[in-house]
């Protein structure tokens, strides 16, 4: 089985991501982890997405692919991917890059929570995780990019009818049984 988790930041993605991938067995891809574990590396590159990170901003498709590929493809029981894709043209190519290796997701699982939720549990983050890219000015930012580039993908993953949509505003565990229960139905 190979999903894709969506929602805006705060939404718990990685949280249910990671329950998700334990409960059946998947490879959970968080392109936000590993891009900051890639920024660590003191390197030309790496530097850059450090810097990158730190603006909120999203960082070029091809450094995202460059570390989400190799675990896609390493994954045979499939995978639950998180934080990418963020924008319809990235949405496109891993379709593209997925059919090329006889790959296909199979469900698109929306969190939805509204802005001012997010904001507060961003904020909460900020001060637990201490994480370069959670600064106020960061996060309207990245929430302002979600509102304008990811949400077109909802749509997209809607009309081909592999979306999911869970309510994000419950109890992680109470979030986690929807999610479920909605795939276990499909």
């Amino acid at each position: 089985m190979n999903l894709i988790i969506l929602g805006p930041q705060g939404s718990g993605k990685g949280t249910q991501a990671k329950l998700l991938a334990e409960k059946f067995g998947l490879t959970h891809v968080s392109s936000g982890s590993l891009l900051r574990e890639f920024a660590k590396n003191d390197t030309e590159k790496g530097r850059l997405v450090a810097d990158l990170l730190t603006t909120g901003e999203l960082l070029p498709f091809d450094m995202v692919m460059e570390v989400t590929e190799p675990v896609i493809t390493a994954s045979p029981q499939g995978f639950i991917l998180d934080g990418s894709p963020r924008d319809l043209m990235q949405a496109e190519y891993l379709d593209w890059f997925l059919d090329e290796r006889k790959l296909k997701i199979d469900h698109v699982i929306f969190l939805d929570i509204p802005r001012e939720e997010s904001l507060l549990r961003l904020q909460k983050r900020a001060l637990l995780e201490s994480r370069s890219d959670d600064t106020p000015a960061a996060i309207h930012e990245r929430l302002d990019i979600y509102d304008r580039e990811t949400r077109p993908v909802i749509e997209y993953y809607r009309q081909k009818d592999l979306l999911l949509e869970i309510d994000g505003t419950g109890d992680i565990q109470k979030i986690f049984t929807d999610i479920v229960s909605k795939l276990n139905l499909n």
